[in-house]
């Protein structure tokens, strides 16, 4: 099981610039972090009565939307990343994008299997 991207905020902040560097030095445009320092992206809803949820990191490259979801990897309850997850992959993919996990190394295998219990196939950023 795999803890809250939240709960190393330290990391999480890094993880987040180092990410938003990379995406601008690539040729992304629009790109937007939920972070301070950042303009937030804007909510992701499955219709107008849905709660919504705000996306780590989005960005715009040649007309597709990506998506990055930011997991520092300690507990991580499949169940509470579930409809997050899948909402945030559709959503890319409505917009001719992709749906990104970033995550450090030492995590990827343990949210590889989650993302693979929930029948989900996120492209990895470690």
């Amino acid at each position: 099981m795999l803890m809250s991207k939240r709960g190393d905020q330290t990391l999480y902040n890094q993880i987040v610039h180092s990410v938003v560097g990379h995406l601008r030095q690539s040729g992304f445009s629009k790109v937007k972090a939920n972070c301070p320092e950042y303009t937030a992206p804007g909510k992701v809803k499955w219709d107008e009565n849905d709660e919504g949820v705000v996306p780590d990191i989005v960005g715009e490259r040649e007309g597709s939307v990506y998506v990055f979801e930011i997991e520092t990897g300690k507990v991580l309850e499949p169940e509470a990343v579930k409809n997050r997850w899948h909402l945030l992959s559709v959503h890319a993919r409505r917009f001719n994008g992709k749906f990104y996990l970033v995550t450090p190394e030492n995590t990827a295998d343990s949210l590889q299997e989650v993302a693979d219990e929930l029948d989900l196939r996120p492209e990895f950023l470690r």
